[in-house]
């Protein structure tokens, strides 16, 4: 995956402080401040695990460094490519809005950022995740091209089972 950062300033692996972030939140860290508290507390094993030559780990300045500039394709398509290798057969697949990305909340054109993401059963892995908004595409729409590949069975719920879809 493509690192964003000059290579002048870059102190931490791209890939390192990704997998960082993503411990931490699977700890239930998901602001960014406790992601820095998350990494400070286990600096120790983190250091030990990934293998890194410093005694020091990011800041919570540079993970929301991190997580506002990395592009988030790349890293999808990143993801897809590791989860291709996992073996998949029945996947559940869902859609969820972020909290604080409401935009224009008081009107009809109100837009708030989705992710819709597959999880596979037999791994108890989420295999893929996209984004987007809800104001421009629909979850329905983001679906559809999972559903016709082949080999796969399906759970979805209620809002997929419409006799007319939504382009």
């Amino acid at each position: 995956m493509p690192d964003f950062r000059r290579a002048q300033g870059r102190r931490y692996p791209l890939a390192e402080v990704l997998c960082m972030v993503v411990m931490a939140i699977m700890s239930g860290r998901c602001a960014y401040r406790e992601i820095g508290r998350f990494l400070g507390h286990n600096l120790e094993e983190l250091v030990s695990c990934l293998g890194l030559g410093r005694r020091q780990l990011p800041s919570h300045v540079t993970v929301r460094q991190v997580l506002t500039h990395v592009d988030f394709r790349a890293l999808a398509a990143a993801f897809r490519r590791w989860a291709a290798g996992q073996g998949r057969r029945v996947v559940s697949i869902d859609g969820k809005s972020l909290r604080a990305t409401v935009s224009e909340h008081d009107n009809e054109r109100q837009n708030l950022v989705v992710l819709v993401s597959a999880f596979c059963q037999q791994t108890g892995l989420v295999e893929e995740v996209e984004r987007f908004e809800n104001g421009r595409q629909s979850e329905i729409g983001s679906v559809r091209e999972r559903m016709q590949q082949r080999g796969l069975l399906l759970t979805l719920d209620a809002l997929h089972c419409q006799k007319k879809q939504p382009v």
